[in-house]
């Protein structure tokens, strides 16, 4: 009886914790595809096609789509051509105007802090390792 209570808690906690890692993991990628990264768009089209843990938006998911196939995408550009066939002319409208509102969310460069390399800290004169000496060589021995 004891196990029987302990799988059924289990089976109703593991999910739910399972569900907050998944929303996590959702938040994280769609701000990886704001920041411009075209798989990441690509996957967010994806999610918003066939709904996955989230509202099923052929508009949205097409947006995505264009974002990442501006880039080059291929499998973004052939989604994006196979969606368009299913979608009416004022929904592929509204798709264009929000991949360009999405354009407009990614960090201009100019905003990116350039990367800087900080040199090592130099080892105080006092520190300095002493030398390694290397062993005196043994005479050869004659027969």
């Amino acid at each position: 009886m004891k196990r029987a209570t302990v799988f059924l808690i289990l089976s109703l906690v593991v999910p739910v914790m399972a569900g907050a890692q998944d929303l996590a993991s959702l938040e994280q990628m769609r701000q990886t595809a704001e920041q411009g990264n075209a798989d990441a768009q690509l996957e967010m089209g994806i999610l918003y096609e066939f709904g996955f843990h989230m509202p099923k938006n052929n508009v949205t998911a097409l947006a995505w789509y264009q974002r990442s196939a501006a880039q080059g995408n291929a499998l973004a550009v052939k989604r994006s051509d196979q969606l368009k066939s299913h979608m009416t002319p004022d929904e592929i409208d509204a798709a264009d105007k929000l991949s360009k509102e999405l354009m407009t969310k990614q960090p201009a460069q100019a905003d990116i802090p350039p990367a800087t390399e900080t040199p090592p800290p130099e080892m105080p004169a006092s520190s300095t390792p002493p030398a390694t000496e290397t062993p005196a060589e043994k005479p050869a021995s004659s027969p």
